[in-house]
């Protein structure tokens, strides 16, 4: 009610006789928390220590407020709101509660006395909850120098609803204030010079006041308030927390994935760089079988050794066929992989949302497939290095047997050129039968069309060799045949 007349005024001023503790039930507390600043009165020493402490930039008065100044015996009884100067309502708790008592001798100033200070300013409220001593503290108070906007006096005997005003109010309305509002405990008036406050005292505190429980009250439903405060915020920290190691988790999650997706391009670029290599292997190779078949014409005339190439070649093309195949296979593996990749993402994500109870499952099943992953991509390029290596094997293999069928034609052309400068190719020459098919056996030997066998022009004398020191061991067996033939068309001509 208080902050709903004044809460309006900046740095205002208030005094509260009976201040009690600096932040359970305090009245003065909201008011301090927006930069007001007053006087307090409190005589019990370990209140008026809390006082110092909490309030260090207030005024803190540490005695009792009377119609006189002296002394007086005030019965303390701790940790309570209930110390009073009243020795019958200090009796009565004793009685009924069985409270503990302290009873201790306090100085008494008046009101004007005590807040000399504050005469000729504003002071916006007083208060004043002392425990049945109320009509005492008025009685020393002159109005015509301490004119509060607003005074609050508690109203009720002590710890009881049974109303005690009648014997002090009409002190207050000699004094110039009018009653305006009644909570049960405090009775409310204003000052005659500002009836502008009465409107904010019409009604009781309602939903329309925009106001808080501060949870510092004693009032049990002030502790149910509280309490229900807190579990809120307990609920809400919670929740934080819970929120905060979420995103710490999808942070990581996030920075796992972009790794796996580095790791992704960084192996795609490697198979893409094997595939390259592989690819210029399977021209080189593919340039080797035509050199192979190019070796072919030129060995028609061995039919075995062109049979053994030609079969070795036809394995190598299937063999080069199934690399291919393998390699497309292995492509088609890593296209399957990078799909893999790209729905184990679309997974994650869509798991991210709900990562709140299961992403540390999650997170261990994606490091073991991870692990899965590259192993097989291990596996894969290992096999394919092993393949390409046996498959260089088998073409140098290829290319060792057609060099050495290309030296053994050439040990055949050297000893046709012998036959050429020996005594007996010569007697032959009227044999053309037996030139001709001379002629037949160099083409069969030669692996081509060759014109009318010719015997080589040399500047050089070559050596003469007789038909007899031709041995059929050096020949193939075609040729062997043929030789034997000249050999028997010569002898008969010679006989």
């Amino acid at each position: 009610m208080l902050w709903r007349a004044l809460g309006h005024i900046s740095n205002g001023v208030y005094v509260d006789v009976g201040a009690q503790h600096p932040r359970i039930d305090s009245v003065s507390r909201a008011f301090y928390e927006h930069g007001w600043r007053g006087t307090h009165i409190e005589p019990v020493p370990a209140y008026a220590e809390l006082l110092r402490q909490d309030r260090p930039d207030e005024t803190v008065l540490q005695l009792a407020i009377g119609a006189s100044e002296g002394t007086v015996e005030l019965n303390v009884f701790a940790d309570t709101g209930l110390s009073t100067a009243v020795r019958d309502y200090a009796d009565r708790h004793q009685d009924e509660r069985g409270y503990e008592v302290q009873r201790i001798t306090v100085p008494v100033l008046t009101l004007n006395t005590a807040l000399r200070t504050s005469e000729g300013t504003d002071v916006h409220w007083l208060k004043i909850d002392v425990e049945g001593f109320e009509e005492q503290v008025l009685r020393g108070w002159q109005s015509d120098r301490l004119r509060p906007w607003v005074l609050v006096i508690e109203a009720t005997i002590p710890n009881s609803p049974e109303t005690d005003f009648e014997s002090w109010e009409p002190i207050v309305i000699a004094a110039g204030y009018r009653f305006v509002y009644f909570d049960g405990l405090n009775r409310f008036y204003i000052a005659n010079e500002h009836p502008e406050l009465a409107d904010a005292f019409l009604v009781p505190p309602n939903i329309f006041d925009a106001v808080e429980v501060s949870g510092q009250a004693s009032w049990g439903l002030y502790d149910y308030v509280a309490a229900a405060h807190q579990a809120k915020y307990d609920e809400l920290n919670d929740k934080f927390v819970r929120a905060d190691a979420t995103a710490n988790r999808l942070g990581a999650a996030e920075r796992e994935l972009a790794a796996e997706r580095e790791l992704h391009i960084q192996v795609r670029a490697q198979d893409q760089a094997r595939f390259d290599e592989l690819n210029e292997k399977f021209l080189h190779a593919d340039a080797a079988i035509g050199r192979l078949e190019a070796a072919e014409g030129e060995l028609a005339s061995e039919r075995e050794s062109h049979g053994r190439i030609r079969a070795q070649v036809d394995a190598l093309q299937v063999q080069n066929e199934a690399l291919q195949r393998a390699l497309a296979s292995s492509v088609s593996h890593v296209e399957w992989m990078q799909s893999l990749h790209a729905e184990q993402a679309k997974r994650i994500e869509s798991q991210i949302a709900a990562m709140q109870t299961q992403f540390d499952a999650e997170e261990a099943r994606l490091h073991t497939h991870i692990s899965w992953m590259q192993s097989k991509f291990d596996a894969e390029e290992a096999r394919l290095r092993a393949h390409i290596a046996w498959m260089e094997g088998r073409l140098e293999s290829a290319l060792s047997v057609g060099r050495d069928e290309s030296a053994y034609v050439e040990s055949l052309r050297q000893q046709v050129n012998a036959m050429y400068a020996s005594t007996s190719w010569r007697l032959t020459a009227p044999l053309r039968q037996a030139v001709n098919l001379t002629h037949r056996v160099r083409r069969k030997v030669l692996g081509r069309q060759a014109p009318m066998l010719q015997a080589p022009v040399s500047s050089a004398p070559m050596p003469v060799a007789k038909v007899e020191d031709l041995s059929p061991r050096e020949l193939s067996p075609r040729a062997a045949t043929i030789l034997a033939e000249i050999r028997s068309v010569i002898n008969s001509r010679t006989n």
